[in-house]
């Protein structure tokens, strides 16, 4: 019992790890769709979404030098 609870437990921190990365990429490719624009606007947007990815990364240092 105590394998299979092991087991789960290890399932649903890989799960939220792989959601984290995600969003990490996602906001890398919302930033690079935004640099492309050059506007007022999307570079306030860039250093709204910079921040986050920032707070995004001090969570996990260690996925933070994975490209």
């Amino acid at each position: 019992m105590i394998k299979l609870l092991t087991a789960v437990l290890r399932a649903f921190l890989a799960n939220l790890e792989w959601k984290q990365r995600n969003y990490i990429y996602e906001l890398e490719d919302a930033i690079d769709e935004l640099a492309a624009d050059g506007s007022p606007a999307a570079k306030l947007r860039i250093e709204r979404l910079a921040k986050r990815l920032k707070r995004e990364r001090t969570l996990r240092p260690a996925d933070s030098d994975v490209d």
